[in-house]
C-alpha cells in the first residue's frame, strides 16, 4: 500500500510540476505576446509622430516661403504720394454729412437704430467675409445697405490688383462704423479727428478703414494645408495668419498705396467719397452712390 502510496504521490508530483512548466511556459509566451504588441504600438506612434512632424515641418517650410515671396514683392514698391494723398482729401467732412443725409438716415440714439433695424433699412455688416474683415471689439456694424455692395466692389477690386502682383488676397479692415449722434457727442470729447458738427457716421453711411493694418487672406494657400492632418489644421492655419499678417504689418505703407489707387479710382466714378485721415491711419469712407434699390 505504501508502495502504491508513494508511486500515487510522486505521480500527482509529476503532474504538479508538469503542470507548473506549462502554465509558466505559457506565462512567457502571454508576457512575449504583450511585449510585441507594446513593441508594435511604440513603431507605430513613432512613425505617425515622424510623419505628424515632417508634415508641419513641410507646412511651416511653405509658409514661410509665401510670406518671404510676398515681402520680396512688395519691398521695391512706392508708398503713396503727397499728391495722391491729397487727391483723397479732396472730399471733406461737408460733402460727406450732404452725400449721407441723401443715402442714409440720422440715427439718433440706439432704440432709433433698432427701429430701423427691424424696418431693413439698417444692416449689420458680416465680421468676415473674403473681402474685409470688422476689426474685433467694433461689432456690431449697422450700416445702409448700399455699404456691404460698396466694399465688397474695393475689396475685389483690391485683390484683383493683388492678384495681378501674385500677392496674397489681403482684406481690408472695417475699424468703425456707424456712431449714433448720442455716441458721436460723446466722442468728440476724447477724440479729435471726431467731427465737430454732425458727423456722416450718423447715418449708416460711412466706415472707417485702416491703412496701417491689412488682414490675411479668408483662404490659406490649399498646398500648404494638404499634408496636414486635420487636428492640426487650425493651429497651421493660425501660423499662415500669423506669418501673412506680419509681412503686411511691415508693407502695410506699400499696401496702403495699392488699396488707395483703387480708393481713387472709385471714387472718380462717384461710388465713394474718402479722407485720408492723418491723426489717425484711416481712410473715411461714405457711400458715393445709391448701389441697391430700396
Amino acid at each position: 500500500m505504501r508502495t502504491g502510496g508513494t508511486v500515487a504521490f510522486r505521480s500527482r508530483a509529476a503532474w504538479m510540476a508538469v503542470l507548473a512548466l506549462i502554465l509558466t511556459s505559457c506565462g512567457r509566451a502571454e508576457r512575449e505576446r504583450e511585449a510585441a504588441v507594446e513593441a508594435a504600438v511604440a513603431a507605430a506612434r513613432t512613425a505617425a509622430v515622424t510623419e505628424i512632424e515632417q508634415a508641419l515641418s513641410q507646412a511651416l517650410a511653405l509658409t514661410d516661403r509665401e510670406a518671404d515671396r510676398a515681402n520680396d514683392i512688395l519691398s521695391p514698391l512706392p508708398v503713396m504720394t503727397t499728391a495722391q494723398e491729397n487727391a483723397l482729401r479732396r472730399f471733406l467732412n461737408a460733402s460727406h454729412v450732404a452725400r449721407a443725409r441723401e443715402l442714409g438716415v440720422r440715427v439718433a440714439d440706439s432704440a432709433a437704430r433698432d427701429s430701423l433695424v427691424a424696418a431693413g433699412r439698417l444692416v449689420e455688416l458680416e465680421d468676415s467675409t473674403a473681402y474685409w474683415i470688422v476689426r474685433p471689439g467694433t461689432s456690431p456694424t449697422y450700416m445702409v445697405p448700399h455699404m456691404p455692395v460698396l466694399l465688397e466692389e474695393l475689396g475685389r477690386r483690391f485683390q484683383d490688383r493683388l492678384a495681378a502682383m501674385g500677392l496674397p488676397p489681403y482684406r481690408i479692415e472695417v475699424t468703425s462704423a456707424l456712431r449714433t449722434s448720442e455716441r458721436q457727442a460723446r466722442l468728440r470729447g476724447r477724440n479729435p479727428n471726431a467731427a465737430a458738427g454732425v458727423s456722416s457716421h450718423e447715418f449708416g453711411t460711412t466706415v472707417d478703414l485702416s491703412y496701417s493694418a491689412f488682414a490675411p487672406p479668408a483662404e490659406r494657400p490649399p498646398v500648404i494645408l494638404a499634408g496636414v492632418p486635420a487636428e492640426f489644421a487650425p493651429h497651421v492655419e493660425r501660423f499662415v495668419d500669423l506669418a501673412l499678417e506680419s509681412v503686411s504689418g511691415r508693407k502695410s505703407r506699400e499696401l496702403g498705396a495699392i488699396f488707395s489707387r483703387v480708393l481713387l479710382e472709385a471714387q472718380s466714378e462717384g461710388l465713394v467719397l474718402v479722407i485720408y485721415e492723418r491723426q489717425q491711419t484711416v481712410y473715411h469712407i461714405t457711400v458715393g452712390s445709391a448701389l441697391v434699390d430700396e
